[in-house]
């Protein structure tokens, strides 16, 4: 996990559920403001322009289909930022404080009920000579992985989680396939795992409290 981290750190400065319905003009704005129109508009904790700063910790779980045998269960500290923008936006950032630890940014959907989404950035960066790089093919090449699931799409991990204005989670689940012999995984031995693995990498965070 540490060249993962480590990785990603170096190529983005920037890398704790859901109704679809929430996201397609639901009315449902349980404490919402109105504007002098009479519309309903998103609730003030989620307004434009506000910004909560965040500590938690970035989770890391790997674990076999079969036996339920936990492989990985990493938790790196981190603190992060969680800004609000027009049409209920987001931009989402973290970063572990260990040394050399990850960081990213993320930009995504939240509904007035807290629900929200977001994404990896797709693609991370673009090799003049390869083309695109994404997440997938971190994980891929770290893992010797093949990788699948609900939580993986065009080369990104997606994530489902909710804010309710003290506490931020979230969490992109997929399914892998791992090779042996793997030279580069340093997160566990490939030769001791039995059939698939589920992993998820998810986020939990609270508001910071000023004093």
């Amino acid at each position: 996990m540490r060249k993962l981290l480590f990785f990603l750190a170096g190529i983005c400065l920037l890398i704790a559920c859901s109704k679809s319905d929430d996201f397609l003009g639901n009315n449902s704005f349980g404490n919402s403001f109105k504007n002098s129109q009479n519309e309903p508009i998103v609730d003030l904790k989620y307004a434009p322009g506000t910004i909560y700063n965040l500590e938690g910790v970035a989770w890391y779980k790997t674990w076999e289909v079969i036996s339920g045998k936990v492989v990985q269960n990493v938790g790196n500290d981190c603190v992060g930022t969680l800004k609000f923008l027009e049409g209920r936006n987001f931009e989402y950032t973290f970063a572990e404080t260990r040394e050399n630890g990850n960081a990213a940014a993320f930009y995504g959907k939240i509904s007035s009920s807290g629900t929200l989404t977001f994404e990896f950035p797709s693609p991370l960066f673009v090799d003049p000579v390869n083309g695109p790089f994404y997440i997938t093919d971190v994980i891929k090449g770290h893992a010797c992985a093949e990788i699948w699931g609900p939580g993986v799409n065009k080369g990104t991990l997606y994530f489902n989680g909710k804010f309710d204005g003290t506490r931020f989670t979230a969490i992109a689940k997929f399914m892998a396939k791992v090779a042996s012999p793997c030279p580069t995984n340093d997160m566990f031995d490939p030769a001791l795992i039995n059939g698939p693995l589920h992993w998820t990498f998810s986020y939990d965070l609270c508001v910071v409290v000023e004093d």
